[in-house]
């Protein structure tokens, strides 16, 4: 069995040593190490030893061979081996802990994490921790992929780019591309700073690292880079929220922000920058490169023409009104009342003669209606039967896309909806719906005194909404389950508000038949009568009938019906609570 084993394992040692020998020549004496072991050893005897003399001599071997390997110092090998094992944002406590030092104690590697950070291996990011969200560090994304194939990590190159290369660099970042949404403020400012002064053969990283303040570098860099994706488009130029988007609150916030508003900012004085113009008047919250900036700075420069992505966004968000599957609704004798009369109106007939008296009166032309109510009570279905029927297209908007940007952008994302709106409406035979599904996020109430740079966001985002919706001259419809919290602004600026309440009895007995043919009569109104339902819950009971039917074979029965009635409510008084 020895013989027959050692014949058995020869080739494949002489097949490991040969493939090891190939791709690491640069390590002969360690060729029996690699890196993943090498920060297995370490991460394993570091938990809890405190670091004591005794760590660092079993270490020894494994610590040597990646100072080596990687050009790291012995402290930030240990550091290197915790990110890479707790595998996500590490905060002070967590090194810590790991460690079994204290907090205080881990202050001794700040001098490490900032070189780290400045070769570009970590970066600093928000960590949870027990309480909140603390100041963190994490790997940057390569580093664990470079370790999988015992490779050295090398960092992304930033040096003598071209204008070309640069602003386009720039640009992938300042919109966040990609990368992690939760880099705090401080390292954006540090990477972008730092990709320009690498770049300083390049006359507009000279220009842009001679100004005298970091705020004033980096308004400037915002700029460029709304600039190279918006340039010649209706929503070129940074506003204010934007700018105070990127910065903490405080004394040089609030001044650089009045000097940009006031014209007297660095920027203006060179003239780099100017005020923006909303319907022939200057608007001191918005801000656009001068030509002279464009020429001086920018000489050479081709920004992306970003039209036909934008084309195909509409298009995306677009559904045709043939392709909406007709579909029966059954409703309240007051809801079906409302609903008959919007169709009236939205006809093509009906719309335009309706605009054309409103024009003739001075009173604006838009229409915007507000569908509220429990979920499943056909919201969003009746505005899709409304545009089937009437003959109009839909541009669907996802709430969630619009806000799931990076703080700053969220501004554009709602003026491009309309704009898209708009270009769409000069398109179209006729005129198209803008549908806002599941609204709350954007119409609840405006906070008073927002601090935080999201709060600020939402507000901003909320009165482009309501400004847009009085210069509205098109279809809006949204639709919400919340109406408690609706802000009163948008309340005046809905014209119609059609509020969807659970069926009644006679309805849910005609959704009972519709769902389900083949029940009689008196078992329908059996059910309508028995189970306080909303259209969306009876079709769940109707989708489990057929499954059933699939399975089993067999048509289900009135009792298994009503059980599965049963298993629709749920049973809260026994639901535990889920959080933190």
């Amino acid at each position: 069995m020895i013989e027959e084993d050692l014949i058995v394992r020869q080739p494949l040692a002489e097949w490991l040593h040969k493939d090891i020998d190939g791709m690491h020549e640069e390590n002969q004496p360690d060729e029996e190490m690699n890196i993943l072991d090498a920060l297995d050893n370490i991460q394993e005897e570091a938990k809890g030893s405190r670091l004591s003399e005794n760590f660092w001599n079993v270490c020894n071997d494994s610590i040597e061979y990646l100072c080596r390997r990687l050009g790291l110092n012995k402290k930030q090998v240990v550091l290197i081996s915790i990110m890479s094992e707790i595998g996500e944002s590490v905060s002070w406590r967590h090194i810590g802990d790991f460690l079994g030092i204290s907090r205080l104690k881990t202050m001794s590697f700040t001098s490490d994490l900032e070189d780290l950070r400045n070769k570009r291996w970590i970066y600093q990011c928000a960590a949870r921790e027990r309480g909140g969200m603390f100041q963190g560090f994490k790997l940057v994304f390569g580093v664990i992929n470079a370790f999988r194939h015992d490779k050295v990590f090398v960092p992304e190159k930033i040096e003598g780019l071209s204008l070309q290369s640069f602003v386009d660099k720039l640009t992938k970042y300042v919109y966040k591309e990609g990368r992690d949404r939760n880099i705090d403020l401080e390292e954006n400012h540090r990477w972008m700073l730092q990709l320009t002064e690498a770049n300083r053969q390049i006359p507009l990283c000279d220009a842009v690292m001679n100004l005298n303040s970091d705020y004033t570098r980096i308004i400037m860099l915002l700029q460029v880079a709304d600039y190279a994706r918006f340039a010649k488009k209706e929503n070129e130029g940074i506003v204010i929220n934007e700018v105070e988007s990127w910065f903490e609150d405080g004394y040089e916030l609030d001044t650089v922000t009045k000097e940009l508003q006031d014209g007297t900012n660095e920027l203006f004085e060179r003239g780099w920058f100017e005020h923006g113009c909303q319907d022939g008047m200057i608007d001191t919250e918005h801000y656009m490169l001068t030509d002279k900036a464009k020429e001086e700075l920018l000489d050479g420069f081709k920004p992306r023409n970003n039209e036909e992505r934008r084309l195909h966004i509409v298009n995306r968000d677009l559904l045709k009104s043939n392709d909406i599957k007709a579909k029966n609704l059954f409703f309240n004798c007051e809801e079906q009342r409302q609903i008959d009369r919007l169709k009236t109106l939205m006809s093509i007939q009906g719309l335009k003669e309706v605009q054309n008296r409103l024009a003739e009166c001075g009173l604006r032309r838009g229409i915007a209606c507000l569908f509220y109510g429990a979920p499943g009570t056909g919201k969003t279905e009746s505005v899709l039967q409304i545009a089937r029927e009437t003959g109009r297209d839909i541009m669907r908007i996802d709430i969630a896309g619009l806000r799931d940007k990076w703080v700053g952008e969220s501004e554009k994302n709602i003026k491009g909806v309309f704009d898209r709106y708009r270009r769409l409406c000069k398109s179209s035979e006729k005129t198209p719906i803008l549908f806002f599904n599941e609204a709350d996020a954007i119409i609840n109430k405006r906070l008073e005194s927002a601090d935080s740079s999201v709060e600020k966001m939402d507000n901003a985002m909320q009165n482009i909404i309501l400004q847009e919706l009085e210069n509205l001259d098109g279809i809006v419809i949204a639709t919400t389950n919340l109406t408690g919290c609706i802000d009163k602004a948008f309340d005046r600026r809905f014209l119609f508000k059609v509020e969807f309440s659970k069926p009644g009895i006679e309805a849910k007995k005609s959704i009972w038949h519709s769902m389900i043919p083949e029940m009689s009569d008196n078992d329908c109104l059996e059910l309508a009568a028995g189970f306080d339902f909303s259209g969306g819950q009876i079709e769940n009971i109707s989708r489990k009938c057929k499954i059933e039917y699939v399975v089993s074979g067999k048509t289900p029965s009135m009792q298994l019906v009503k059980e599965f009635c049963k298993e629709e409510y749920l049973n809260r008084s026994s639901m535990k609570r889920i959080g933190f």
